[in-house]
């Protein structure tokens, strides 16, 4: 036994100096990519700008330093916010249901999300648009946890058909609230929301992103030790005295309340939370604590580099963000599948 546990020792130290090796590489990266972020786009804005704004009165700041900070800097920290989020819910999902392709919006909360967000669009009243999503989006999940409990224990397979189904049903919605409405001219906002956009944010929305990353991002951190008993197999669980349906249950509660805040942001913005988990579990073998924090650095790095292609790639246009991480994660997604497909040759 002597001779297992100092075996292990080293083995554990290692992988944490590999994650607190990588976690800062990604960190340096991170940071030069909200300074990239924060400067590029259709104007450009001169790193001279940021200290400008923060040593002249609002009343004299000029067009660069207005861009900057009221338009930039939100812009940049909502992004990162949002693509940590999803990260971390993406974990935190594919580890519960013990599925690979598990992400954020499988339990029906981007389709929930958006209907509430269209609703609200069409009627006129898109200050209250966050709130409107982020309870669609809660919706859905009651929905689907409801549907997936209605025989007996929530078992991973059933909660996952149950999010299809939900997912249809909320899109189907969504779809005829858009054609009942066809004469209503808010449509390239719908458009926007239902692609995924970043274009809109405000230091409000960042604000809602921070809450929901540090109360529902936090949770997941605290119990990821549950995330690695979740690993284990039903009746090894049950062999700890844990209740296997109230852990899973309460574990995708917390990711998806961490999404539903995301995605009341942001709009539907997909593939981050499938794609982030697998890159880093490719390169390392971690906790599930680790691979939730170098996910959510990963996660905030991606969407704000797609972002930031997106404000330039056809600027003085913008293509929707969400379009940007669709093509980039199934090309990502891509290359992990061949991958292992090689490695299992």
């Amino acid at each position: 036994m002597t001779s297992e546990r100092t075996g292990s020792a080293p083995s554990e130290a290692a992988s944490t100096r590999s994650a607190l090796m990588h976690g800062a590489i990604l960190v340096i990266l991170l940071l030069g990519a909200l300074v990239l972020g924060t400067l590029v786009g259709a104007v450009q804005i001169p790193m001279s700008a940021l200290p400008s704004a923060m040593s002249t009165p609002i009343a004299d700041w000029g067009p660069d330093e207005t861009i900057l900070v009221q338009v930039r800097i939100p812009r940049v920290l909502t992004a990162a916010l949002v693509g940590a989020g999803l990260a971390m819910a993406g974990v935190a999902m594919q580890t519960a249901l013990r599925n690979p392709l598990a992400e954020p919006y499988l339990l029906g909360i981007s389709s929930g999300a958006s209907f509430g967000a269209v609703c609200v669009i069409l009627s006129g009243l898109a200050v209250a648009l966050p709130f409107a999503a982020f309870a669609g989006g809660l919706l859905a999940l009651t929905a689907t946890l409801v549907l997936g409990r209605m025989r007996g224990d929530a078992q991973a397979t059933r909660v996952i058909l149950a999010g299809v189904a939900v997912t249809a049903i909320f899109s189907a919605f969504t779809s005829l609230t858009i054609f009942l409405s066809r004469d209503n001219d808010s449509y390239r906002q719908v458009l926007h929301w239902l692609l995924g956009s970043l274009s809109s944010v405000t230091w409000e929305s960042a604000g809602v992103a921070s809450g929901s990353l540090l109360i529902f991002g936090g949770a997941l951190v605290i119990v990821a030790r549950l995330l690695d008993i979740l690993l284990l197999g039903d009746e090894e669980i049950h062999s700890l005295g844990l209740d296997v349906r109230r852990v899973r249950a309460g574990v995708l509660i917390a990711a998806s309340l961490l999404a539903a805040g995301m995605v009341s942001v942001s709009g539907a913005i997909g593939f981050v939370g499938l794609i982030v988990p697998h890159i880093v579990r490719s390169v390392l073998r971690l906790s599930q604590r680790s691979l939730l924090v170098l996910s959510a650095i990963t996660g905030a790095l991606l969407l704000v580099l797609a972002d930031t292609f997106s404000r330039t790639v056809v600027a003085p246009q913008e293509l929707p963000v969400g379009i940007t991480t669709s093509i980039l994660g199934a090309a990502i997604f891509a290359v992990l599948m061949l991958r292992k497909r090689e490695v299992g040759a």
